[in-house]
């Protein structure tokens, strides 16, 4: 078979060929369709090749995430338990940054107390695959915030079912409430029906976000929670900068609420760089800044990299 490859150039499987093949490649009297099919035998083994490697490489992970001797470890279920295991360098500078972040106490809240509002058994699966959105792009921040995940404990998901991501390397979950994790003082809940508009970005306060992503709940629910726990509340001036077209949306993803707080983070509450976030099917026309200063100037150095595209 290896004459093939050096008298044709033609990729040949390594492997023996079935005999349901072999019988088709005697029937074709085309030379072309006769290469076109070891190419596709070639493509298959190697196909097959890949799968067999990822396999073992997942194999060998199971076997060493299932050590009895990670348990033994105070820090096991918390965001310093695999900085060690990890070989993705990109992975290591993302976690280690969400590791500074959590020990200086940079925090950014996850209300997840809203299952009801859903009716579904696996809210929290959901939730879970939308803040995985939010560490896309965490390594063009120098000063990402850590995120919480609170108030599950009355979850239907997380009181019946073990959870594979209940407790990640990139964020934490809890059925604590935010109320008893944090200084009340300190709290503001970020919420479209707030009449109370945000004009910067508050660096000593913890901001929390609603656990609802259903856009056909039109109830003021979080609102509603920030007023009854009588904590501060604020919207995002979205309509100040932004104009949306008539039959947009101006619900925004937790990723892209968490970019827009963590753009104002680093440019001084620039606005008009934070709501670069904000997509553009959305928009019919947003302001643009009709100069650049030498005030701006550094703030373009730490938001070059995060630049809608």
């Amino acid at each position: 078979m290896h004459w093939l490859n050096q008298y044709w150039a033609q990729p040949i499987p390594k492997s023996s060929i079935v005999p349901k093949y072999w019988q088709r490649l005697f029937i074709v009297k085309s030379l072309n369709t006769r290469r076109e099919l070891y190419e596709y035998l070639y493509d298959e083994e190697a196909r097959r090749e890949r799968h067999r490697l990822r396999m073992e490489k997942r194999k060998e992970s199971i076997i060493a995430m299932s050590d009895p001797s990670r348990l033994e470890s105070p820090f096991h279920k918390t965001i310093f338990a695999t900085l060690d295991m990890k070989y993705n360098p990109h992975r290591w500078s993302n976690l280690y940054a969400l590791a500074q972040a959590a020990r200086l106490g940079d925090f950014f809240v996850i209300d997840g107390g809203f299952e009801y509002a859903h009716a579904r058994h696996s809210y929290f699966s959901s939730l879970i695959q939308r803040v995985f959105r939010c560490f896309k792009h965490i390594n063009h921040f120098h000063s990402p915030a850590y995120i919480i995940i609170s108030d599950l404990s009355n979850n239907f998901q997380t009181c019946h079912y073990p959870l594979p991501h209940e407790h990640s390397t990139y964020f934490h979950s809890t059925r604590e409430l935010y109320i008893d994790l944090f200084d009340k003082d300190r709290l503001i809940y970020l919420t479209p029906d707030s009449p109370n508009e945000m004009t910067h970005f508050d660096h000593d306060a913890i901001y929390i976000l609603g656990g609802i992503y259903d856009d056909e709940n039109r109830e003021p629910l979080t609102y509603q929670k920030a007023v009854r726990q009588k904590i501060r509340h604020q919207k995002l001036p979205l309509e100040k900068y932004l104009t949306f077209h008539s039959t947009s949306s101006r619900a925004l993803a937790f990723h892209e609420v968490y970019n827009i707080l963590l753009t104002l983070k680093h440019t001084n509450s620039n606005w008009i760089k934070a709501f670069r976030y904000v997509p553009k099917r959305k928009i019919a026309n947003r302001v643009e800044e009709e100069h650049n200063n030498d005030d701006d100037d550094d703030d373009e150095e730490n938001i070059e990299s995060v630049a809608f595209n």
